[in-house]
């Protein structure tokens, strides 16, 4: 089949792109940014620079396609306020317009678990109440919402698939200062004991997730997605810190002074954490992953520390070019603003 993948260019859409080459599909990208050359060289790979807000554009390159992958979003950390509702909310529908327009067979939408915020039970299923926390969380269930009425009104057959943090090689953002605090022996901090679980998600098993919602029988369909292997936050950090070697420890701090600190530098944009993580990071979190594989047949194969693990070690071997390149998307490193002062002294 042909797939095309709104945000093919970055962390995710990397991943999905070796996921779908290996099942021998056709991939047709579609992103602002370029996609790498390694990639654009690779047979049955298009790349088409264009925006989701041009409606035409994204039509006409939309065209043949059959299987639809909508990445593309603006993330928490780049406090992209009307930008969230614009590319997040509008940049969905015009993607649902263009699907219904080349009579795609399905759409596959990568919403987050931030739609859960701070979670009303656990394990979360499908059915536990949404609610969203931060700007970011808000726009994406707004674009889950869209999704669903384009499968009533206009008998589309869109799929949500909503991960929970994901983790792999490529990836950089917040998890890129955890890696450099770690290679410099640097003391990790945590918002409280650290004894909440948490689930994350390897890029490879999500990706294993599209490909087979893109196969299998699952029309209008949600899944949560999640490693199986876990524990709490402070058993994968201490995997992490394991594994690489240095002299980093955990410390806890006390969940209510951390909180209001980072809550005053994010209104200073002083940090680069943002509601959602400081709101979260001491809460359990973990999905309930039965449906996925009932109906896909999907199993995790990593655990929250090997891919941590993994990233890490593809973080030490291209970290001096990494250092030089920082942003918004999941594929760079944000700035650390006034965490470099409290790495110095760490």
């Amino acid at each position: 089949m042909k797939h095309f993948i709104t945000g093919g260019s970055g962390f995710f859409g990397l991943h999905l792109i070796d996921r779908l080459l290996k099942e021998n599909e056709e991939v047709v990208v579609y992103d602002l940014a370029t996609l790498d050359e390694s990639y654009q060289q690779k047979p049955r790979v298009t790349y088409v620079h264009g925006d989701i807000l041009d409606k035409e554009a994204l039509k006409n390159a939309m065209r043949s396609c059959e299987i639809i992958h909508h990445n593309a979003a603006v993330l928490p950390v780049s406090r992209s306020g009307r930008k969230f509702y614009e590319i997040n909310v509008e940049g969905t529908r015009n993607v649902l317009e263009a699907a219904l327009a080349n009579r795609a067979k399905k759409v596959l939408f990568v919403s987050t678990s931030a739609v859960y915020g701070i979670a009303t039970q656990l394990p979360v299923t499908e059915d536990t109440p949404l609610t969203p926390l931060g700007d970011y969380a808000r726009s994406k269930l707004a674009a889950e919402a869209l999704c669903k009425e384009f499968r009533t009104t206009n008998d589309l057959d869109v799929s949500l698939i909503r991960p929970r943090t994901i983790i792999g090689t490529g990836r950089m953002g917040i998890f890129g200062i955890l890696f450099d605090w770690i290679s410099a022996g640097k003391k990790i901090y945590m918002i409280g004991k650290g004894t909440n679980l948490y689930q994350l998600l390897s890029a490879t098993d999500l990706a294993s997730a599209c490909w087979l919602a893109s196969i299998k029988p699952c029309r209008n369909e949600d899944f949560l997605i999640g490693a199986e292997e876990f524990g709490t936050f402070r058993h994968s950090l201490e995997g992490l810190i394991e594994h690489a070697g240095t002299a980093s420890v955990v410390k806890p701090m006390n969940a209510a002074f951390v909180r209001n600190t980072l809550r005053i530098l994010d209104r200073l944009r002083l940090s680069p954490l943002v509601d959602y993580h400081y709101m979260t990071a001491d809460k359990p979190l973990y999905f309930d992953t039965s449906k996925a594989q009932r109906m896909l047949g999907w199993k995790a194969q990593q655990s929250n520390v090997s891919m941590l693990t993994e990233t890490y070690d593809w973080y030490m071997q291209n970290r001096d070019q990494l250092k030089k390149i920082t942003g918004t998307t999941h594929r760079k490193g944000v700035k650390q603003g006034v965490l470099k002062i409290v790495k110095f002294f760490s």
